[in-house]
């Protein structure tokens, strides 16, 4: 238990920063369907080892293609599926050889007798591929519907899938996503942000059917973001080709892997036909290349005060996500002094509580719908026109 700025003062709150097995925020995510890996970086007949809300899964794809999520060990001796072999739709141990289905029956044991081997089970995890992601249910009983985003579905262009491992408890990233006013700061001098010196936007932040709606509303431009609960951000994000002026439509998971550390896992609609769609993935690809590997050395030299921003090739990184890495990178605080910038976090947290408290006490929880026409998203021409201006005059971060 501690205590939250931004609630009812005086009163305690429940821990949403812990979620491993046995704690009240763990059970809340893992009664929704999340993404836990990429679809393309799972091969027919192989195995990969996963950590997810600090327990460990085998995570494999079958012969025919199906993915398939079982506990990460086997029941005999303790060795871990993943270096298992996969066959057919089944996975056995490397060391003794025990056999597992997908509903992680044993099937075979080849230095007992079939007696024993009807004794003997593994938990199995509903899975699916989807938007090319793999998604799993990690809850107690039969899962809920699998949720759709008809608008990542069906339309000209093409999905970027991506993700990231970011050294910080995944709340930090979800009340970022309800912090629209640090873009002006963080981001300030990338094309397609604003200068929060020189404005900085009013938030409003209200219930909706999915989560929470947030406007940042300037005299002359609007941006509105969607937050699915209980962690999905639904945004448009700023370009990253400058000479295509899109704001790409993306939504966002941020998936625990512990309490130190988060996944987000993100899928973008890149809506162009089909020349202009080739173009920007080659130009993509040439960006890409350029990149000399992951963020998370550049953020250790940051914060231990031996490496400067204006010391990096924003070519030789993700530009943006650095900045956010090395925002987000703090332990969460237990004072805050929090304003009107803060409606949104300040939602989040309300609704996190009032469905965390319904869950302890055994109460309905709100049944939350995505619904697209209710939840619209919006960055307009003038967003637009102000990232052409931009990127006429800087150099667009890669």
């Amino acid at each position: 238990m501690q205590t939250s700025p931004g609630l009812i003062p005086g009163r305690k709150v429940l821990n949403v920063h812990q979620t491993g097995p046995g704690t009240i925020a763990g059970r809340y995510l893992r009664s929704f369907w999340q993404p836990i890996f990429h679809s393309d970086d799972l091969p027919v007949e192989r195995a990969k080892p996963l950590k997810i809300m600090g327990t460990d899964y085998a995570l494999y794809r079958g012969t025919d293609g199906t993915p398939i999520l079982v506990d990460a060990v086997c029941p005999h001796r303790g060795a871990r599926l993943s270096v298992g072999l996969v066959e057919g739709n089944e996975i056995r141990c490397f060391y003794h050889g025990w056999k597992f289905d997908g509903s992680g029956r044993c099937t075979d044991q080849p230095a007992e007798p079939q007696s024993f081997c009807d004794k003997i089970s593994i938990r199995s995890y509903p899975c699916r591929d989807y938007l090319g992601l793999v998604f799993a249910y990690l809850g107690e009983g039969a899962s809920p519907p699998f949720p759709r985003y008809p608008n990542f579905e069906d339309f000209e262009g093409f999905l970027e899938c991506d993700s990231y491992v970011r050294d910080c408890n995944y709340f930090n990233n979800l009340e970022n996503s309800g912090d629209l006013t640090h873009s002006g700061f963080v981001h300030r001098n990338n094309p397609g942000s604003f200068d929060g010196l020189a404005s900085s936007p009013v938030i409003q932040a209200e219930e909706s059917c999915w989560g929470i709606s947030i406007v940042a509303q300037w005299p002359d431009r609007r941006q509105q973001s969607q937050i699915g609960m209980p962690n999905i951000f639904h945004h448009k994000a700023q370009p990253t080709d400058p000479k295509i002026a899109i704001f790409r439509e993306f939504m966002a998971w941020g998936v625990p892997i512990d309490d130190k550390s988060h996944w987000q896992f993100t899928v973008a609609a890149v809506r162009l036909p089909p020349d202009k769609a080739a173009e920007y993935k080659e130009r993509r690809a040439a960006r890409l290349a350029k990149r000399v590997g992951p963020n998370r050395e550049f953020v250790q030299k940051i914060l231990a005060g031996e490496l400067y921003f204006d010391q990096i090739d924003p070519e030789a990184v993700d530009w943006v996500r650095l900045q956010d890495d090395v925002a987000q990178a703090f332990d969460p605080p237990s004072t805050e002094r929090l304003g009107q910038g803060d409606r949104g976090v300040i939602l989040i947290r309300k609704v996190w509580q009032r469905e965390l408290r319904a869950l302890q006490a055994g109460k309905r929880l709100t049944p939350w719908t995505y619904d697209a026409k209710k939840l619209s998203i919006s960055r307009g021409e003038k967003w637009e026109a102000l990232y052409r201006k931009q990127a006429s005059t800087e150099p667009q971060p890669a």
